[in-house]
């Protein structure tokens, strides 16, 4: 992956992915404060293997690569930045609630345009409109994951997450261009990067760094776009000072399960990055509990200050029974119009992909030395505001 020894600062990295690149020059500095901290953990704890710390550092290096590449384009051609990013639509809400169904529905849709995965690790040059999906750099990412989902398969291995390099991805692999994301979170050891995060960081300049990789994208495959993020719940503000016209999807869920399903979700990446000793499972579960605090409290009083109007609720419970029903009202409230075409497309989409495509993923929140009980007063206000369906026993 390369020599990461001497990585002590953020301009260590800007080097490194210089070289990579062949680029050097950089918009702005907001990258730097969440990587300087990411730095300071990875040299200063002993939760991390040697090939867990050239990991995180490889990451890093394609991901500040990628922005230098972005700049590049734009610096040759600045007229992208003229083309607004008009009314889309972004599903937000807690981690783990049915986002990655909602989107992918929506990508069936030709009319809109969707973030995908593989134009998050190579965006340049952008793709047409009519080589999204066959362009060459998303064929040799599609035929990388069959070889991942073939040893997936054989080991009977449940994944919390999958994406095709073909489908939707979420803005998260974006915003952490700008180290300003919890992908990078779900790798370290301890809150204090979701922290600087959640507390502290300027999300404007995130923002407005996803805007113009946006712009950049639709410069050569337009539509309206449908974008997805659950941590936007956490941003409303600057989400909306950047995007003002921005169509909100606030997705719910059992709490208790979505609380359960996050700290399961971590169990990989870390078993990836740390030593044996280091994954401690009852800091996930408190992790995941001041995480989801945070992905109710915020958006709960966004919707005081901007009004429930700005959203459409989309809850699991009905996703899970009739989603094209969701759909239909999806598309009525937004102005947009659902037609037969798109329908067959959303309907075939869903018999193709049933739920646990993979393995069964099973998890208990008592894993996670979590109770109900404990959960009880961080959900209270939240499950008092909307007709949440329980899922049974987490």
């Amino acid at each position: 992956m390369g020599d990461y020894d001497n990585v002590t600062g953020p301009d260590d990295v800007l080097k490194l992915a210089a070289q990579r690149t062949g680029l050097a020059e950089v918009e702005s500095d907001s990258w730097r404060p969440g990587l300087a901290i990411m730095i300071d953990e990875l040299n200063t704890s002993s939760a991390f293997s040697p090939f867990g710390r050239d990991r995180i550092l490889n990451d890093a290096t394609n991901a500040l690569g990628r922005r230098l590449q972005i700049h590049d384009y734009i610096q040759a051609h600045p007229e992208v930045l003229d083309a607004p990013i008009e009314r889309p639509l972004i599903v937000l809400g807690m981690p783990r609630t049915g986002t990655t169904v909602i989107s992918y529905l929506l990508d069936q849709d030709p009319a809109r345009r969707s973030l995908l995965h593989w134009q998050c690790v190579h965006p340049i040059p952008p793709a047409s409109a009519e080589t999204l999906r066959t362009d060459p750099r998303c064929l040799a990412l599609l035929a990388e994951q069959s070889n991942i989902l073939q040893m997936v398969k054989a080991a009977n291995v449940a994944l919390p997450h999958w994406e095709d390099a073909d489908g939707p991805t979420e803005d998260m692999f974006i915003h952490n261009q700008d180290f300003k994301g919890l992908s990078w979170d779900s790798f370290l050891s301890t809150r204090r990067y979701a922290e600087w995060l959640f507390d502290e960081a300027d999300m404007r300049s995130t923002y407005e760094y996803q805007k113009r990789y946006l712009q950049v994208l639709q410069s050569t495959a337009p539509g309206a776009w449908s974008l997805k993020m659950p941590s936007h719940s956490v941003h409303i503000e600057a989400l909306l000072d950047v995007f003002p016209d921005a169509r909100l999807v606030w997705a719910h869920r059992d709490p208790y399960k979505a609380t359960g399903s996050l700290a399961n979700l971590w169990k990989l990446p870390k078993g990836m990055t740390h030593v044996p000793d280091a994954i401690d499972l009852a800091a996930m579960g408190r992790d995941a509990m001041w995480q989801m605090s945070y992905h109710v409290e915020r958006p709960l009083r966004a919707r005081e200050r901007i009004g429930d109007d700005r959203f459409f609720h989309m809850y699991y419970h009905e996703m899970m029974r009739d989603p094209m029903d969701v759909m239909r009202r999806l598309y009525d409230w937004a102005g947009d119009p659902l037609t037969p075409e798109t329908e067959v497309r959303m309907r075939n989409w869903l018999a193709e992909n049933p739920q646990d495509r993979f393995a069964p993923n099973a998890y208990r929140l008592d894993e996670y030395n979590l109770t109900v009980e404990q959960l009880q007063p961080v959900f209270a206000e939240y499950l008092d505001t909307f007709a949440i369906e329980p899922e049974g026993t987490p």
